[in-house]
Order: C-alpha cells, then structure tokens, then sequence
C-alpha cells in the first residue's frame, strides 16, 4: 500500500504532469460526449443559425451587424462554422467540445498555480496537482454540463468562461511582474472585454479578480489590491460595452425577456424573481450533487412570499452557508472555500438574484458558478481526510 501511494505521488510529482492532465481531460470529455456529435440543432440553434442569412457570407455588412449583436463573439463564432462546415451539425459540435476542453484545461492551471502560491503552499502545495485535476474532472464530465456543451447556441457558455478564465492566468501573469506587468493587464482587459461580449455574465470579472486577488495573491491585505487600482479600471472599461448592449430598463410595453419591468402572467418581478432565485439555487445544488431529472426546460413554481414553504428554508439555508464560509475564514484562516462559496453566489447572481428573467431556471447557468461548488466539495473532501488521519494519530 505504501508503494503504491509513493507511485501516485511520483505520477503528481512528475515534470511533466501537466501534460498528462491535459491529456485525461481531453480524453475522458471526448468520451463523455462521444455521442452527442450528431445531435440536431434544436430551439434558438434555428434562428441563430439555420435561418440566421447573417452567417452565410463573410461581408463588411454582415460584419457590422455583428458587432451591432448583443454577444458579436458568439455570432462571429457561427459565422466561421458556417463557412467551413455549413449546416453539418458535427462541426458545431467539435467546436463546443473543444472550447470545453480547452476550459478545462485553463481551470486546471488556474487551480494548480493558485494552490501552489506562498499564501497557500504550506497546506496545499504537495496536493495543489491532484485536487486541480479533480475539480477539473468534476467540472468536465459532470452531466449538469450538458446543456452548455451539446446545446449548440449554449456556447455563449462556453465563449465567456474562456475568456473568463484566460482573463485571471493574464491578470496572475501581471501581478507576478515587476516591469511590463501593463501589458498583461492591458492582455486581461481585452479578454474581459471579449468575454463579457460572450455573455452578459462575465460583468462579474472585476468583484471575482478583487477577490482572488485580495485572497491569494495580496494575502489578505487590502493595500496591494488597493495598488493595482489602474488594472481594475482596465478590466472595468468593458462594462461600457455592456451598459449599451443591455438594456435592463426597457419599458413593459416593450414585452422585455430581461429587465426590471419584467412582469408575467406567473407574477415575476424583481421580488418574486428573487424569491424565486433563492429556490431555484438550492435546485442546482440538488443538480449538482445528485444529477437525476435534469430538463432544458423546467416548470417552476413561482414563490410569492418568503415566509412560505420552501422558500423560508432556502433562504435559511443561504445563510448557513455564508455563516459557515465567513467562520472558516475568520476562525481558520481558509480561503479556499470561501471563494469557492463566492464564485459560485457571484457567478449565479447576473441571473438569479433581482433581474427578472422570463425563464427562472436553465441549467447552462451552472456552468461557471459549478466551478466554485466543485472546489469547495474537493477541497473539503481532502480536508476531511486530514481530519481523519489527526485522529487516528490521536488515538
């Protein structure tokens, strides 16, 4: 037994066991959706896609209309299917997949580096590779991710956490330099600018680095965050892009999907909406912890009051989870989990908080928040274990 664990111990360890987990990732997503190459376009793929004239040529016209578009990145991306593969499905498809695979990969380096920094060495760094290569696997293979990579309009999904992610390793790269650290963040300003023009979502970018920031790479200090103050404003000026690409004020006569005046014939509005919301994330922790009943599209109960069932144990027990991430890092010094606990709250909240949306619950929201809660369930299995084994020394 002792042989074997000093074997996988070498197969981390190994020089280059980077690329080992590149290439487990790639083969275990390729075998996860092996027999979703051929599925059909369905719902918004016709409009977007098979009806869409926009993408059948490459014109200075079309071109402009994109850039017009709310998520140009995403209709760029059809557009250049389109001329190579046409209205083959297979094609789409091998492009969905390998944007997942390349995300994978790029949380798996996210992840590794993270835990290897000198704020996290000591009680990560022999394991930073394996717990990186787990909530990895998680993230890649886990069924809730389904919509985002076999729905083929649901690359938006996929687009965004791309840039997303290639946004933090750039914004990393700067903050570990002590000259030209300016043209890593002028680097992870463009990929902001790129994701947030993916998906609405991505406006989250600057709160998520100010976190990770303030938590691992400023070691809980506020001053050097507070000193990379010009990086922020970079990685902010996308949010203009938004503010005129997104219109959460459209007047109801307007029949908005998105929006403040949002009101249905079910009673959504911003209060029941967020009711609702609070439901609706104990939903996709169920989802996540158990994959079983998943739907593309759902018929969920409206909540109208918090005091009633089960909205008033939601909201309960919301509260017991920021309790318990806030005690574990004021009381045990984690931040591992409590960032865990905020990605995934904070990627959430563009769709389930007080924005109505005419359709409370997709499961391809989940998936950059189920990064945080893949995170957080790896980093406290391997904490468990280390409980375990102080036990039994104890004993």
């Amino acid at each position: 037994m002792e042989k074997l664990r000093q074997l996988i111990d070498a197969f981390f360890a190994h020089k280059r066991f980077n690329l080992f987990a590149g290439a487990i990732i790639t083969v275990l997503v390729l075998i996860a959706y092996a027999n979703t190459f051929t599925a059909s376009f369905h719902f918004d793929d016709n409009p977007a896609i098979v009806e869409n004239a926009d993408i059948r040529h490459i014109t200075l016209g079309n071109i402009l209309k994109m850039l017009q578009s709310n998520r140009p990145v995403v209709s760029f991306s059809l557009l250049l299917n389109y001329q190579v593969h046409g209205l083959n499905v297979v094609g789409y498809h091998i492009f969905n997949i390998a944007v997942h695979i390349f995300n994978s990969y790029f949380l798996y380096l996210l992840i590794e580096r993270t835990l290897s920094m000198p704020s996290l060495v000591q009680r990560y760094g022999g394991r930073a590779r394996r717990i990186a290569l787990f909530t990895v696997l998680l993230f890649a293979v886990h069924p809730i991710q389904t919509e985002s990579v076999t729905y083929i309009i649901s690359r938006s999904e996929l687009l965004a956490l791309f840039f997303y992610l290639a946004t933090f390793l750039f914004f990393i790269k700067g903050t570990r330099r002590e000259h030209g650290s300016l043209n890593y963040y002028l680097a992870a300003a463009f990929m902001a600018l790129l994701a947030m023009m993916s998906k609405e979502w991505a406006a989250t970018l600057p709160a998520m680095l100010a976190l990770y920031d303030y938590f691992f790479l400023s070691d809980s200090r506020v001053k050097p965050v507070l000193a990379r103050w010009y990086a922020y404003i970079l990685v902010m000026l996308p949010w203009t892009y938004l503010y005129y690409s997104v219109s959460l004020f459209v007047p109801q006569s307007q029949n908005p999907a998105i929006g403040f005046n949002v009101t249905t014939a079910l009673g959504i509005n911003a209060q029941t909406y967020f009711l609702t919301s609070m439901n609706v994330i104990w939903t996709y922790i169920r989802l996540l912890i158990l994959p079983i009943n998943q739907n593309l599209d759902y018929a969920y109960p409206i909540a109208k009051t918090l005091f009633e069932f089960p909205t008033i144990l939601s909201f309960v027990g919301h509260i017991v989870i920021f309790a318990g991430a806030t005690w574990g890092y004021v009381k045990k010094k984690w931040t591992i989990i409590p960032f865990g606990v905020a990605w995934f709250y904070i990627g959430l909240s563009p769709t389930q908080s007080i924005v109505p949306i005419v359709d409370v619950i997709f499961e391809h929201r989940l998936y950059m928040p189920s990064i945080g809660f893949f995170l957080v369930a790896v980093v406290l299995y391997e904490q468990l274990f280390d409980w375990l084994e102080k036990r039994k020394h104890m004993a």
